[in-house]
C-alpha cells in the first residue's frame, strides 16, 4: 500500500514537471498563429521586429493612412488652428460606404477637434479638410505630394499614397513593415499620442451647431483594443484602424507593460465577417512579444573585462579592465537563444605598457544582435600600473639620445673635434716645413762661412 502511495505520488510529480516544463513554455514562445495577410510586431524604441508575415507586401492601408495625414497636419498647423470645411472636401467621401462625421459647408472647426474626429471615430471627410487648410497650394493634390515625400523621408520604400483618408485606389498602398514605421513615428508626438489613447472627446460649438447637437451616438471609437486587458501589458495606447473590403480589417496598435517596454503590432487584411478578429489577432501579438522579450542589459557600466599582462610593470601587476557606459536593448528571454543572437567583438590597444593609470582607455568592445550592430562602449583600466625603476632608466637614456637636440649636440660636437683634428694635422704639417726651412737656411750659411775662410 505505502508503495502504490509512493508510485501515486511520484507519477503525480512527473505530470506536474511535464505540465511546467513543457506545456507552458510552448504557448508562451511560439509565434502565434495570425490568420491576417500579413503582419509585423516590432518593439517602439527601437524598430526591432519580433516577428513578422508578408510584412513587404503591398496592400491596401484603408484608414491607417489617416496616421501620416495626422503626421503631416502637426507639423505644419497648431492644435488651435481654425479650419473651414469647402464642399469639395465633404463632397470627396461617398457618405453610403465610408463613415463621416456629418461636416457642414462653411462650418469652421479647429484642428485639436479634427484630428480627434479623424483618428478617434474615423470620420473620412476631416481627411480632406485638413488636406484643403494645410496644403501650400490649398489643394488636395498638394497635400498628397507631401504624404509621398513625408513617406520617403521615412524611408517607406513600399508605399504611396493618393489621398488623405485611405479611399481605395490601385496607386494608394504601404506594407505592414512602413506602417510600423509611420506609426512609431506618430506616437513622437505628445498630442496626437494622447489623442489616439482615447475612447471619447467632446466636440466644441463650432459657427454651425452647438457642441450638444454633435451626433453622440453615431460618432463612436473604431479602436476596441483600447478596452481590453490583458496580464501582460499595462494599458494599450493606440493607435489607428482601417476597413474596406478590398484591404479587409486593419490596425496599427501599440500597447505598453508596467516596466515602460512599449510595442506596436500592425495586422493588415484580417477576415471582414468577424469584427472582433482584428482586435484579437492583434493582442495576441502584443502578449507574445511582452512574453517573450523584455529589454535588458547588453551590458552594464563598470563590468568585469579582463585582466591583461602590462611591460615593465612593477611587480608583474596586470591591469584589470572594465567597461566605461552601458546599452540596454529588447532581447528574447530564452537564454540559448540569446547567447547564440548577442555576440562581442573586443579590441585592445595592446602591447599595453606601464605605467598605465586607472581609468585610461584600453580599448573598446562592439556589441551585435543578430549581427546588427548595437553599440560600442570603451574598455578602461580599473587600477593603476606604476612602471619598475630599471625600465624608467632605461627610457630617460632612449629619451634622451633620441631627442633631436641631443642628436644635434653630437653632430656639433663631432663636427668640431674632426675640425681640430683636421687643425692639428694642418698645423703639423705646417711646422714640419717651417722646420725644414730653417735646417735649410742654416745650413746655407755655414756653406758660405766655410768657403770664404778657406779663399781668404
Amino acid at each position: 500500500m505505502i508503495y502504490l502511495k509512493r508510485l501515486s505520488a511520484a507519477f503525480f510529480l512527473l505530470v506536474l514537471l511535464i505540465f511546467f516544463q513543457i506545456g507552458l513554455p510552448a504557448f508562451a514562445d511560439e509565434v502565434p498563429d495570425i490568420k491576417a495577410e500579413a503582419f509585423i510586431l516590432m518593439d517602439m524604441e527601437t524598430g526591432e521586429v519580433l516577428c513578422e508575415k508578408s510584412a513587404d507586401q503591398k496592400r491596401s492601408p484603408a484608414s491607417t493612412t489617416k496616421i501620416l495625414t495626422s503626421i503631416i497636419a502637426l507639423e505644419r498647423a497648431g492644435l488651435d488652428t481654425e479650419m473651414t470645411a469647402s464642399q469639395t472636401a465633404i463632397n470627396s467621401v461617398d457618405i453610403y460606404n465610408y463613415v463621416t462625421a456629418g461636416i457642414k459647408h462653411g462650418e469652421i472647426i479647429k484642428m485639436k477637434s479634427l484630428l480627434e474626429l479623424m483618428m478617434i471615430t474615423s470620420a473620412n471627410e476631416v481627411g480632406f479638410i485638413i488636406a484643403e487648410n494645410v496644403s501650400p497650394d490649398g489643394t488636395v493634390a498638394g497635400f498628397v505630394r507631401l504624404m509621398n515625400q513625408k513617406a520617403a523621408e521615412l524611408s517607406l520604400t513600399g508605399s504611396h499614397f493618393t489621398n488623405p483618408c485611405g479611399l481605395e485606389d490601385p496607386d494608394h498602398y504601404s506594407t505592414a513593415r512602413d506602417l510600423a514605421i509611420l506609426g512609431r513615428e506618430a506616437m513622437k508626438y505628445d498630442a496626437l499620442r494622447e489623442i489616439v489613447g482615447r475612447t471619447e472627446f467632446t466636440m466644441p460649438d463650432t459657427n454651425f451647431r452647438k457642441s450638444e447637437d454633435w451626433n453622440a451616438g453615431y460618432l463612436t471609437f473604431t479602436n476596441r483594443l483600447l478596452t481590453s486587458r490583458s496580464k501582460y501589458y499595462s494599458q494599450v495606447t493606440g493607435i489607428k484602424t482601417g476597413y474596406t473590403d478590398p484591404a479587409g480589417r486593419c490596425l496599427v496598435a501599440s500597447a505598453i507593460n508596467p516596466e515602460g517596454m512599449e510595442l506596436i503590432s500592425v495586422v493588415l487584411g484580417a477576415d471582414i465577417e468577424n469584427p472582433n478578429v482584428v482586435f484579437e489577432e492583434s493582442q495576441r501579438l502584443l502578449e507574445y512579444g511582452f512574453a517573450n522579450y523584455s529589454v535588458q542589459d547588453v551590458v552594464k557600466d563598470g563590468e568585469y573585462a579582463g585582466r591583461a599582462e602590462v611591460a615593465d610593470a612593477v611587480d608583474a601587476e596586470r591591469v584589470e579592465m572594465i567597461t566605461q557606459g552601458g546599452i540596454r536593448y529588447i532581447l528574447p528571454l530564452d537564454s540559448e537563444r540569446l547567447s547564440r543572437e548577442l555576440t562581442s567583438e573586443k579590441t585592445l590597444n595592446e602591447p599595453f605598457k606601464a605605467p598605465i593609470e586607472k581609468g585610461q582607455v584600453l580599448g573598446n568592445i562592439e556589441y551585435f544582435y543578430k549581427g546588427k550592430s548595437l553599440g560600442t562602449v570603451s574598455i578602461i583600466a580599473n587600477n593603476s600600473i606604476e612602471k619598475t625603476t630599471i625600465a624608467q632608466i632605461r627610457d630617460k637614456y632612449m629619451e634622451i639620445v633620441g631627442d633631436e637636440r641631443f642628436i644635434l649636440g653630437l653632430k656639433i660636437a663631432g663636427g668640431v673635434i674632426l675640425f681640430l683634428i683636421i687643425l692639428r694635422f694642418v698645423i703639423k704639417i705646417i711646422s714640419r716645413r717651417s722646420g725644414r726651412r730653417r735646417r735649410y737656411s742654416s745650413y746655407s750659411s755655414k756653406r758660405k762661412n766655410v768657403k770664404f775662410r778657406k779663399f781668404r
